[in-house]
C-alpha cells in the first residue's frame, strides 16, 4: 500500500481553572499513514505538547506516540502512550488513552461524528475515565470547521474538577 509522510503544527490557548492568566499550548507532530490492502489504513504519529506561559506550565509538557487503525475512513481505533506525563506525582509517569471514533458522511461537506475513549491515568493520578464526543464537521476547499459536544464520567469530574466538565467546542482548521 502507499505510504504518506504526515506533519502538523497547532497552537490554541488555555486557562487553568481558577486562573485569570492564559497561556498558549503548542503541538509539534509528525508520522505515516499507510493505505493497507482492502479498505484498511493505519497510521503512527509522534507528537509533543508544549504549555508556554502561565504558572508552573513546563511540568505539562509531554510527548505522545499514536496508533491508529482505520476501516472504510469512517471507523478508527486507536491507542496513545505517553511515557512521561508531567503532571503526576513524578516526570516519569505514563498514560494510555483508547479511542474508538466514527465518522459518516452527509451530505454537502457535511460529516457527522461520534467517538468514545477511555484515559488510563492510574501511573499518573491513581485514577482512569471514561469520555466521548459527538459533532459534525464541515469541509469547504482547504477549510475545516468542526463543532463538538464532550462529555465525561462522573469519575472525571469527581476527581479533575471543573476542568472535566462536559463542554462545547468549536475550532477552524486550514489544511494546506
Amino acid at each position: 500500500g502507499a505510504t504518506n509522510a504526515l506533519a502538523g503544527a497547532s497552537a490554541g490557548s488555555f486557562r487553568f481553572v481558577g486562573s485569570s492568566g492564559t497561556g498558549v499550548e503548542a503541538v509539534l507532530n509528525g508520522g505515516y499513514g499507510w493505505r493497507l490492502a482492502g479498505d484498511w489504513s493505519a497510521q503512527a504519529m509522534l507528537g509533543h505538547y508544549q504549555f508556554i506561559r502561565g504558572a508552573h506550565t513546563t511540568r505539562f509538557n509531554y510527548d505522545e506516540l499514536v496508533l491508529t487503525a482505520g476501516w472504510r475512513d469512517s471507523v478508527f481505533a486507536s491507542v496513545a502512550l505517553s511515557p512521561n506525563t508531567g503532571f503526576g506525582p513524578s516526570p516519569s509517569s505514563h498514560a494510555v488513552a483508547y479511542d474508538l471514533v466514527g465518522r459518516l458522511p452527509l451530505v454537502h461537506g457535511w460529516t457527522a461524528t461520534a467517538g468514545i475513549g477511555y484515559y488510563d491515568l492510574h501511573s499518573v493520578l491513581g485514577i482512569g475515565y471514561v469520555y466521548g464526543n459527538v459533532g459534525l464537521t464541515y469541509q469547504y476547499r482547504a477549510w475545516q470547521f468542526d463543532v463538538s459536544y464532550i462529555a465525561t464520567n462522573n469519575e472525571a469530574k469527581a476527581h479533575l474538577g471543573p476542568g472535566a466538565s462536559n463542554r462545547w467546542i468549536a475550532d477552524a482548521i486550514w489544511h494546506f
